[in-house]
């Protein structure tokens, strides 16, 4: 009966060996599917973090763009004061021309 036991005659330590390796397999394969998922999971985090802050920097240059045209439009309204100032220095001076004629003209 001894001997039996040391023969192992129903397998159990064929078994033991099995199942301690199928253990290992399915460890090995947990692991690999878990590095896949991180790296699946960080590369997803990556891609919505840089569309995130794309979408923010595009946004951003949307935003200083259109500041950029109101403050090009404000330009162009000074310009328009200095046409305006420029044209009523002219009139200023042909208005007192013309006061100093009528007044020439009202000289007897």
């Amino acid at each position: 009966m001894s001997q039996e036991s040391n023969d192992d005659s129903l397998g159990i330590d064929k078994l033991s060996v099995d199942y301690d390796y199928l253990l290992y397999k399915i460890a090995d394969y947990v692991s690999s599917i878990e590095f896949q998922t991180n790296q699946i999971c960080k590369r997803q985090n990556e891609l919505i973090t840089k569309d995130i802050v794309n979408g923010i920097v595009d946004e951003n240059i949307k935003h200083f763009r259109e500041i950029l045209t109101k403050c090009e439009k404000l330009e162009n309204y000074f310009d328009m004061l200095d046409q305006i100032n420029m044209i009523t220095e002219n009139f200023k001076t042909r208005l007192a021309q013309v006061a100093r004629d009528y007044k020439e003209l009202q000289k007897p």
